[in-house]
């Protein structure tokens, strides 16, 4: 009789262990956060992210009534800090604000010192950064259509620039290139505001430029636009059809950006900071603050955005391929 009760408890305790876990993991999310939540954002201060990323934690401070630290730790395309954030406990407290360079290092580089999808758990999508393909006026077309004749016509006599290898603005012509069967030839500058320079003053005559940046020179007639490179048009620039509406179904090139932490990330937690994260970012002076960086508000939330960024690990690793790029 003995044995038996003293197997019974054993039983029960197993049994038992799970729901208490469980139990264990709910109270936290309750109580979650009960002390300061650290953002890494792996880009530098006054970048979109970084600006971004400031307004929510803003919000969330005042509304969670615990500092919400937004900590920058820009250099090597942001694989440092993002490799802290891999590293860091499952609790909630170390976060990391990621955008589509996070998804494109994985090809660039042969070797990381984390996985990309399997190290991190997404938790919300903010929104996205398109980009718009321009020509200096100097060059002979005005639609998307008449720059891949032209480009047919002259293969590799025609330059554009980017702001580096490997970034958005270099993948995109190489995905139109592969789409559309021409040869152009790009010229990597150091940095966004270099490559705009050279096109303004038509030393490169093309460019895939944030729509942000785009949009006053294109407005003083210094720019001539072509194409948007999101797969919906721009309500910034509505008057400029896709690249995907005008022919070439499939062809969807943004900066996007979101919340993630450690994969080992609590579900109660994950659902906390993201339905928060989503209010914050409903709030008219929140949108206004996010829209004014060049943010386009775009959300989901953890299983969509989680989705969304298994399929731009599959897209830009085939992409990269193609292009050939390597940045070691």
């Amino acid at each position: 009789m003995y044995r038996v009760k003293w197997i019974l408890r054993i039983i029960s305790a197993v049994v038992a262990a799970p729901l208490v876990g469980a139990g264990i993991v709910a109270a936290q999310a309750q109580t979650y956060p009960m002390r300061a939540v650290r953002v890494m954002v792996p880009y530098s201060t006054g970048s979109a992210t970084d600006v971004l990323t400031r307004v929510i934690a803003q919000k969330l401070t005042d509304a969670w009534g615990q500092s919400v630290v937004v900590d920058n730790q820009p250099g090597a395309n942001g694989i440092p800090g993002t490799a802290t954030v891999a590293k860091a406990p499952a609790d909630g407290y170390t976060l990391i604000m990621i955008a589509a360079n996070h998804v494109v290092n994985a090809s660039l580089y042969s070797k990381l010192p984390y996985d990309t999808v399997k190290d991190f758990r997404p938790i919300v999508r903010v929104g996205e950064v398109p980009f718009v393909l321009c020509v200096h006026p100097a060059l002979p077309v005005k639609t998307l259509k008449e720059f891949i004749a032209l480009a047919k016509l002259r293969p590799g006599e025609i330059n554009y620039a980017s702001p580096g290898n490997g970034t958005p603005g270099h993948l995109s012509m190489e995905m139109l290139k592969t789409m559309a069967g021409i040869n152009v030839v790009h010229v990597p500058y150091k940095g966004a505001a270099q490559a705009l320079t050279d096109v303004l003053g038509g030393q490169v005559p093309a460019s895939f430029i944030v729509v942000a940046a785009a949009i006053p020179q294109i407005r003083n007639g210094k720019l001539r636009p072509l194409a948007i490179s999101s797969a919906l048009r721009s309500p910034q620039l509505p008057e400029v059809a896709s690249v995907a509406e005008l022919g070439y179904q499939g062809f969807d090139v943004v900066s996007w950006i979101g919340l993630a932490g450690p994969a080992a990330l609590p579900n109660d937690i994950v659902n906390k900071i993201g339905s928060d994260v989503l209010k914050v970012i409903q709030q008219p002076d929140a949108r206004d603050r996010i829209l004014a960086t060049g943010v386009e508000i775009v959300p989901a939330p953890a299983d969509e955005f989680a989705a969304y960024v298994v399929k731009e690990h599959a897209k830009w690793a085939k992409v990269v391929k193609d292009s050939g790029a390597k940045l070691d």
